[in-house]
């Protein structure tokens, strides 16, 4: 019998092994036999590892970012905001699911709490309970509420729904211990419908803004028009504008070089967001203030 692991499957093969026979045809029937049984075996090994051949984890890693607001996370970079990491207080943050979507979790005291993983935990349907967006889950809250108080590098457990597809992703955040403030810094989803991902796990297929250009925005607040400057040049990036729900109201394309000038576009005065991506690599995230 022979055992290995390949892609989170437990394979295991048995070999029928020949015994000394003192039968010379007995012996002649079991070479005949495991002559017969060896392609199906090969057959066996080249669809296990050919069913997981396709598997491809989209892992994105994003300047990191500190809103004093709402971040809104866009899992598989569809321009389709997926969920909200919000403040409802100074030091409450929540994780709001929006459409279908939904983060993994438990209740305590009558209070949805999203898990706060460490690195190589498994995130599939097995995770016992989801919570979508009829239970917006208290991350943090002042110093002893929620999973996430004073967390560093932990995952949170994410279900997406696109269509009648579910996938499974994460978000790797850090928080202070007093839930003033948030740092979330990269995320990850598998593109195979159903399969497993690990948190932490941005093995292939990655989609990472390794240049991670620093950008700078001014005057922010600003009343009429602000300018976003990038250290390198940018190349058909695409600047789009959010409220603080994740609804998109402004997309611009077709964006070149190391200077982008950002108009009020008729938006009332209040907290708004942009992000700047070229292709699927998002350059920056960032929040601004219009005002009166």
């Amino acid at each position: 019998m022979v055992k290995w692991h390949h892609n989170g499957i437990n394979v295991t093969i048995i070999i029928l092994e020949v015994a000394r026979y003192s039968q010379p045809k007995q012996m002649e029937s079991k070479k005949i036999f495991l002559k017969k049984a060896a392609p199906f075996c090969f057959l066996l090994m080249v669809f296990i590892f050919n069913s997981r051949s396709f598997s491809q984890i989209i892992y994105t890693d994003i300047p990191d970012a500190t809103p004093n607001a709402t971040y809104p996370l866009d899992l598989n970079n569809d321009t389709i905001i997926d969920f909200l990491i919000q403040f409802d207080l100074v030091d409450k943050v929540m994780c709001k699911p929006q459409n279908n979507n939904a983060y993994s979790g438990n209740f305590v005291g009558g209070e949805p709490l999203p898990w706060a993983l460490s690195e190589s935990m498994s995130i599939c349907d097995t995770l016992a309970t989801w919570y979508d967006s009829d239970n917006p889950g208290t991350m943090a809250w002042g110093t002893s509420i929620g999973y996430w108080v004073g967390a560093t590098n932990k995952y949170l457990a994410l279900k997406l729904i696109v269509g009648t597809n579910t996938y499974y992703g994460w978000a790797r955040l850090d928080f202070l211990a007093t839930s003033t403030s948030f740092t979330i810094k990269d995320y990850a989803y598998e593109s195979t419908p159903k399969a497993c991902i690990q948190s932490g796990q941005p093995i292939i297929g990655i989609n990472e803004n390794l240049n991670k250009n620093i950008f700078s925005v001014f005057p922010n607040p600003f009343n009429s028009s602000t300018t976003i400057h990038a250290i390198g040049n940018l190349k058909n990036a695409t600047l789009t504008i959010y409220n603080s729900n994740g609804k998109t109201l402004k997309q611009v394309n077709n964006i070149s070089g190391q200077t982008v000038s950002l108009s009020r576009y008729n938006l009332p005065s209040g907290l708004y967001f942009f992000r700047l991506t070229e292709g699927n690599k998002i350059i920056a995230v960032e929040k601004i203030l219009i005002t009166d």
